[in-house]
Order: structure tokens, then C-alpha cells, then sequence
């Protein structure tokens, strides 16, 4: 059975990539929460709402109007699955709106 020691270059080699991905995942980590800093509110009904929650509740909304478009014209029956259709319909109405109305 042969022993395998660690020489002091090779640690000090970890050591290195240990320190530059705690560097990397640092720089990342701050240049990601710098969009943070600005959270759009407004007054409804005098209570502030972050936007996002209208941006959601309308795209809810629309979709259950395009859901009726697509029943009537018969074209929810082309569509599956549908629970995984109306999410995403959902989720990009609601980004959409937050790009029109809030950026």
C-alpha cells in the first residue's frame, strides 16, 4: 500500500484557486445585488405595492381573457399541457408589462 503525501506546492496551489473562486463568486455576488437598489412602489389605496404584484395580478387577468379567446375559437384543445401553457403565458405577459410600464 503506497502513502500519498500532499507536497507544500500543491497546497499552496488550493489555496490559490480557493482564493480566487472566493473572489469570483464575491465579485459576482455584489454586481448581482446592485439591481437591488431600486424597488418601484406606488400608492394604492394608501399602502405601497411593489409593482410586480400588479404586473402578475394583470397578466392573470389578461390570460384569463385569452383563455376565453382561445375556447371560444376552439384552440385550447391544440394545446398541451395546458397548467404548463398558462404559466408560461402568465409569466410572460407579466414581464412584459414590468418592460412597458416600470423599465
Amino acid at each position: 500500500m503506497k502513502i500519498i503525501t500532499l507536497k507544500p506546492h500543491h497546497l499552496n496551489l488550493r489555496q490559490r484557486h480557493g482564493r480566487c473562486a472566493t473572489l469570483v463568486l464575491t465579485t459576482l455576488a455584489v454586481l448581482s445585488l446592485g439591481g437591488c437598489s431600486y424597488s418601484p412602489t406606488f400608492n394604492l389605496l394608501g399602502s405601497y405595492f411593489p409593482a410586480w404584484i400588479i404586473c402578475f395580478a394583470v397578466a392573470t387577468a389578461l390570460t384569463t381573457v385569452i383563455h376565453a379567446v382561445f375556447t371560444k375559437t376552439k384552440l385550447v384543445l391544440e394545446l398541451w399541457p395546458l397548467p404548463i401553457v398558462y404559466t408560461c403565458l402568465i409569466s410572460f405577459l407579466s414581464c412584459t408589462l414590468w418592460i412597458i410600464f416600470f423599465n
